[in-house]
């Protein structure tokens, strides 16, 4: 393989969590480059839209954002309460935190990988509806769970801190008494895949390493361990499944992929609720045209040519 050469001879990075200010820092050519890790807040994405068009573009991604739920300890255990917060879910919600940029679906399985799901067979309700309030509070009654403490895990950076938030309040809603637990974004991943904390319930995202389905359901494979799999899920169907259709090529067995996702969200093992478009956005001294988004590594440095 060879690695282009690249165009910058020097490119400085500056960190900043505040994304905001970030953010008018591109938009006012003081930096050049809006890292789109991040989202464009929703207070500047009119402005960006309408004073830097040509140099703005929402780039969309094989990626899922979702919560995953410990399966071996209570309050999770019980199929009946993950199913309650999967029918309480606002995914419309959660898409209005990320300034739109998510395209809301229940399925793990993004749309432009082999056996991405329909958002239409979401079994709780549809995504770009109204949640079902009236199940999700039936299944919690049948689920015995009501008034369980339950400790949420998520990152401290927007907006994955506002999607903590707004899930905290939807299982206080349910009737769990849910507090969060914020963990900063450098460690975030490491602190919820320690062995030793076997966690209740937490954030997760997956964008694509390779264009291939395995890639996300094997996210919660019984042998993935608690580096990939936070909630523990060890269902042999699932580990079945995903080792059958992992060898055959992923076009021909499309439909049974998405049978999986589809047995995966009626068992409630993880709730899915969209796949991300990142920003690409530039100064005005960059080659607008000439920049790369890759989908596994974002930013291609060597893609970036002054003008």
């Amino acid at each position: 393989m060879i690695v282009p050469r690249g165009y910058a001879d020097k490119i400085v990075y500056s960190v900043n969590s505040n994304v905001t200010a970030n953010a008018e820092q591109v938009l006012n050519n003081q930096a050049d480059v809006f890292d789109p890790g991040d989202t464009l807040p929703a207070s500047l994405l009119q402005q960006v839209k309408s004073q830097a068009s040509d140099r703005y573009k929402p780039v969309p991604t094989n990626s899922t954002f979702y919560f995953w739920f410990g399966i071996t300890q209570k309050p999770f255990n019980n199929l009946a309460a993950r199913q309650a917060v999967l029918a309480a879910l606002d995914l419309r919600a959660l898409s209005r935190i990320d300034s739109g940029f998510l395209e809301e679906d229940c399925h793990l399985i993004p749309p432009g990988i082999d056996g991405g799901g329909d958002p239409a067979t979401c079994p709780y309700h549809n995504p770009n509806s109204a949640p079902n309030m009236t199940k999700a509070k039936q299944l919690m009654q049948q689920s015995g769970m009501i008034g369980q403490p339950v400790t949420v895990y998520g990152e401290d950076r927007a907006p994955r801190r506002q999607w903590l938030d707004y899930f905290t309040s939807v299982l206080n809603s349910l009737g769990f008494k849910a507090t969060e637990k914020v963990v900063n974004s450098g460690v975030y991943f490491t602190t919820i895949g320690a062995p030793t904390l076997k966690p209740q319930v937490g954030w997760g995202d997956w964008v694509q390493d390779f264009p291939h389905p395995w890639d996300f359901m094997q996210l919660f494979a019984g042998n993935a361990g608690s580096s990939l799999n936070y909630g523990y899920v060890d269902d042999p169907h699932y580990n079945s499944a995903l080792n059958t259709l992992f060898q055959k090529d992923p076009k021909s067995v499309a439909s049974q992929w998405a049978a999986l996702d589809n047995y995966a969200v009626g068992k409630a093992y993880y709730a899915a609720y969209g796949h991300e478009q990142f920003p690409k956005f530039y100064s005005n001294r960059l080659n607008f045209s000439a920049g790369v988004m890759s989908v596994e590594y974002q930013t291609d440095m060597t893609s970036l040519q002054l003008k």
